[in-house]
């Protein structure tokens, strides 16, 4: 590949593809939310940190005109993760997600370009819940179109740029300032990876016609959030969710694995130097 898309370039799994492509000299148009004007202070910190790099560009997701110019000049793929996976509440309204989504779609239909889409294991539940139903409405809409697709359904991801909400970040960073940690929320724990692991996967699928359709991306591993609450010595703070599956579809056990307390560490080791960005 040598120019993709990627539609929530700062979301949790977006930053890091956008990082995994641009150490492969590939170039990206990315696009999201955050505007020079309302920005936060962690995507005004990633933003900080890749643009200065020649391959990429950002544009608000809201400019039209942004939209002709890619319109305009296909890509070889395009990604789309403009939602994070492990949200359990507070999406962004459906019919401003689906609007863009349907534009991605349409661009990749008239340019016969594989559409990548990063969705939630939680799809597959019996049980309802805000991220399912979110998920879902995505997947429809992806499966409406006439082009070639992969959507790549996740459990929990961890690693450095965790989202605020997620129970590991919650518990380093409590850690960090030596305080009790009350955590805000559980978590689905039938399953974990590594989020540039995840990426790395992603990358090497991008314009790969055989892995078409809906796909789990499964470790293989068992009780692997689990483990991890030990290793952060919180045995007694588990408040995930372990929930019966509904649907069945193919899992890819994922080849590479980094380490569980080697990439914890390096969560830790982010949280700790982005702490400022984290308080307040």
């Amino acid at each position: 590949m040598n120019r993709v898309l990627i539609i929530g370039a700062l979301t949790f799994v977006g930053y890091h593809l956008v990082n995994k492509m641009l150490a492969e000299d590939i170039e990206v148009y990315g696009m999201d939310f955050a505007d020079f004007e309302n920005i936060s202070k962690i995507e005004e910190e990633k933003l900080m940190l890749i643009g200065r790099n020649a391959l990429f560009t950002y544009s608000d997701i809201r400019d039209d005109r942004e939209w002709h110019e890619i319109e305009n000049n296909p890509f070889d793929a395009a990604y789309f993760c403009l939602c994070e996976p492990n949200q359990n509440a507070g999406f962004r309204k459906e019919q401003v997600i689906l609007q863009y989504l349907k534009r991605v779609t349409h661009m990749c239909e008239a340019n016969e370009v594989k559409l990548n889409v990063v969705s939630s294991i939680e799809v597959g539940n019996r049980n309802e819940s805000e991220n399912k139903r979110m998920f879902m409405k995505i997947e429809e809409e992806v499966k409406k179109g006439d082009l070639s697709y992969s959507i790549f359904r996740v459990p929990t991801l961890y690693g450095p740029w965790q989202p605020t909400f997620m129970i590991y970040h919650q518990l380093m960073l409590s850690e960090i300032n030596e305080q009790e940690c009350e955590l805000t929320s559980t978590e689905n724990r039938c399953d974990l990876l590594y989020v540039e692991d995840v990426c790395e996967y992603l990358l090497e699928k991008g314009t790969d016609i055989e892995n078409i359709g809906v796909y789990n991306l499964i470790s293989g591993k068992r009780k692997l959030w689990e483990k991890g609450m030990h290793l952060l010595n919180a045995n007694d703070k588990m408040k995930g969710r372990v929930e019966e599956k509904q649907e069945t579809f193919a899992n890819i056990c994922m080849e590479k694995h980094t380490p569980l307390e080697f990439g914890l560490n390096k969560q830790f080791a982010h949280v700790k130097k982005y702490k400022r960005l984290y308080e307040g």
